[in-house]
């Protein structure tokens, strides 16, 4: 992924693109500042699964941005956070959704015996230990709860 990301960051420096430019280097310190945490050294290579991390919290962090714009009115502001939310896509891997986001879920659901909400962690963790970052944590609690009535 460090790797992937240097690649990108050179090729959009050289295409003089500058958003694209900023965005990967937000998203290369936010990578070498985990890797500092974790120990590793501003040179440290992350685990694939901490550098998935890394890069839906900064996603997470721009949706999140994109809600309070669009709250207090400032669509500009709005649609240059989703642009960078695109920008960091490729980063994630695809999402899981729909018809197999609910297979996925039953899946989950019957591997666990889950009978009841109060099973909802249980769930959730067979979720994630099955498919990783391919769930969308609030799409899959909301189907879970549904079906967990």
């Amino acid at each position: 992924m460090l790797t992937r990301l240097q690649a990108d960051l050179k090729t959009a420096m050289l295409a003089k693109d500058a958003a694209r430019t900023q965005v990967l280097r937000m998203a290369l310190a936010a990578y070498k500042n985990e890797a500092v945490a974790k120990g590793l050294g501003p040179q440290g290579v992350l685990p694939e699964a901490e550098a998935l991390a890394v890069f839906k919290r900064l996603v997470k962090s721009r949706e999140d941005s994109v809600a309070q714009f669009e709250k207090v009115g400032q669509a500009d502001r709005a649609a240059q956070e989703r642009a960078e939310i695109e920008m960091l896509k490729p980063y994630l891997p695809a999402m899981i959704e729909g018809p197999a986001l609910e297979a996925a879920v039953k899946a989950a659901i019957a591997q666990s015996g889950a009978t009841s909400k109060k099973d909802m962690g249980l769930v959730m963790k067979a979720l994630q230990a099955a498919h990783g970052g391919a769930i969308d944590g609030k799409a899959a609690s909301a189907l879970v709860q549904s079906l967990l009535n």
